[in-house]
């Protein structure tokens, strides 16, 4: 009888490995990690930058880490002698590319999406340029250069003109290069994120869409852009 309530877990264990799928007991890992970065505040940020750049840790974890540190740029107004840089600059490291590593791109979509989040914070100008670098990047994939240009649209406020000037060197880029299967999307996100800042200047490369061999949506989506352009 002792034997057998001994052994009675592992085998308890195993058939629950056996019988649940693989995804299941990754996303109920997933939730149980998500659980834990909850709980951790802006005044313990560090110990989420470790995790980010731990090689040890798994992307989904580390994506985890990387959501936390976006949701944190919510507490800094009440806490005025923590710089915002000391959360989004373990962010920026993430952009660069890590081809050794599988799935990298998962935490690059992600770290875009929380770089976002920083708009209208002190110091938040100096992630406009790497964000605006990712668009551009034409042998970046597709979702991490959309995540980058919708996170732009999000300055439109202290940064707007510098978040705009960034997407309008990526429409012209693209426009220049014409529609292919790798830049369709991408280039209706970047139309989109202009009409969202609404910039003047934005006014002829929109135009330059409409006259293109883009597809019907992103050409409907850059007229939707133009329309929402505020020239007072």
């Amino acid at each position: 009888m002792e034997f057998m309530r001994a052994k009675f877990p592992a085998a308890l264990a195993l058939l629950v490995g056996i019988l649940l799928p693989t995804d299941y007991l990754l996303e109920a890992q997933t939730q149980s990690t998500a659980g834990l970065m909850n709980r951790i505040g802006i005044e313990n940020s560090e110990e989420l930058a470790k995790m980010i750049s731990d090689p040890n840790i798994r992307i989904q974890d580390k994506e985890e880490a990387v959501f936390r540190m976006g949701e944190l740029s919510r507490q800094l107004p009440s806490h005025p002698e923590i710089s915002p840089s000391k959360l989004f600059n373990p962010l920026l490291g993430v952009l660069i590319p890590q081809s050794s590593v599988q799935d990298h791109h998962i935490l690059r979509v992600a770290a875009c999406n929380a770089l976002g989040r920083f708009a209208g914070q002190d110091g938040a100008e100096s992630i406009v340029q790497p964000l605006g670098k990712v668009v551009r990047n034409q042998e970046e994939k597709e979702e991490v250069r959309m995540a980058a240009g919708l996170a732009l649209s999000r300055f439109y406020k202290n940064s707007a003109a510098a978040a705009s000037e960034e997407l309008i060197a990526a429409l012209n880029q693209e426009v220049d290069r014409g529609a292919h299967a790798d830049n369709v999307r991408v280039t209706t996100q970047i139309v989109v994120s202009l009409g969202m800042l609404g910039d003047r200047r934005a006014f002829v490369p929109l135009m330059r869409v409409l006259r293109s061999n883009f597809p019907t949506d992103t050409k409907n989506k850059a007229q939707e852009a133009l329309e929402r352009i505020r020239w007072q």
